[in-house]
């Protein structure tokens, strides 16, 4: 009779089938688990982008203002346990939305039905996973167009400032690119250019100079939301200033100014004082001063004179030279020549007449 033992499993054969049965029983669970009907919730960020392919037609988007707005969603998600992990993954916790692909194209306000959007998702549909329920169905979102409008430079100057000749600006106009719903409200504006007071002190009077990195505003405030893309540009930023502050003062000539003689009124009567042939008039005089002070010196309005003035000691010791004067100039205005001086003579005038009294014979 053959031996029981050759006809039975040794133990570790049977603890083989044990592993292996176990194994595939476990394979088995996996794909039937994987292939099974599930849900997930998932957190997913909407980011609403414009178009910039086509640079004749540029839009840009952004939330209507009047809303409140969440960019966070919650999406409970349906299908199997793979579907859901591929989907999960090529989601990548965000979902974004163009315009002219989930965002029309068009100027103005737009209600966008999110369910029927992420619905046709690639990472959605291809991997057969449907939506069974979003926290909010309805965004509300608004579109412009960018355009570009070009605007002058216009100088915001204290009165205080004066200038020779008009400024420039270095460009003198600037663009500013932007949606066009705030671009209107420039039509046929200008930007204003202001030069920092610390600035316009140190430039040098008379002289043609730069002010280089000007800031200008706008005439009117625009809605600087922080959208991207939503924000004006300017190009350039910043622009340079070339002009000529008035010097503060000028320089004037008067051709000539007969000189006086000034005596005592103690003296007047008892000497005569003859100029030298040639010096009677006192020529060529540049004064420097305020423009309205030369002004009214040129105009006649205020009326200098050139005089010598003789002292008692002067006229005993009978000096022959002394240097001409200048009386009834403004304080503000100087003398820029140098002033001669002029030669003369003293004499003593004659004394007049005694009357004798009559003799009676």
């Amino acid at each position: 009779m053959p031996s029981a033992t050759k006809n039975t499993p040794s133990l570790w054969a049977q603890i083989n089938t044990v592993l292996l049965v176990s194994f595939l029983a476990i394979l088995i669970w996996l794909l039937a688990e994987s292939r099974m009907v599930q849900t997930r919730i998932v957190e997913l960020q909407i980011v609403l982008v414009g178009n910039s392919q086509d640079p004749e037609h540029i839009f840009v988007v952004r939330p209507l203002p009047s809303q409140s707005w969440s960019s966070s969603i919650e999406v409970e998600l349906e299908g199997s346990l793979a579907s859901l992990d591929q989907a999960s993954r090529e989601l990548r916790g965000r979902v974004l939305l163009l315009v002219g692909d989930h965002i029309p194209s068009r100027i103005g306000d737009h209600d966008l039905d999110l369910h029927a959007t992420l619905r046709d998702l690639p990472a959605l549909r291809t991997h057969g996973v449907s939506i069974r329920s979003l926290s909010k169905d309805l965004a509300r979102v608004q579109v412009d167009q960018i355009i570009s409008l070009d605007l002058p430079v216009r100088f915001d100057l204290s009165s205080s400032v004066a200038l020779d000749g008009p400024p420039r600006a270095i460009p003198q106009s600037i663009t500013v690119q932007g949606p066009s719903t705030l671009l209107n409200t420039l039509q046929g504006r200008e930007v204003l250019a202001a030069p920092t007071p610390e600035s316009i002190a140190a430039l040098i009077p008379g002289r043609l100079e730069t002010i280089p990195g000007v800031g200008f505003t706008l005439p009117v405030s625009l809605d600087s939301t922080s959208s991207p893309g939503w924000a004006p540009t300017f190009t350039p930023p910043r622009v340079d200033i070339r002009l000529t502050i008035r010097s503060l003062t000028q320089t004037t000539i008067i051709e000539r100014l007969p000189i006086q003689i000034l005596l005592a009124p103690g003296e007047v009567g008892r000497w005569i004082v003859a100029l030298n042939p040639g010096s009677e008039d006192l020529v060529s005089i540049q004064l420097s001063g305020p423009t309205d002070a030369l002004t009214a010196i040129n105009d006649g309005s205020i009326t200098p004179q050139a005089f010598i003035s003789l002292s008692f000691q002067d006229l005993e010791r009978s000096i022959s030279t002394k240097q001409v004067q200048l009386l009834g100039l403004p304080s503000s205005v100087h003398i820029l020549s140098t002033l001669p001086e002029v030669g003369f003579s003293i004499t003593k005038a004659p004394l007049p007449p005694v009357d004798t009294p009559a003799t009676t014979p």
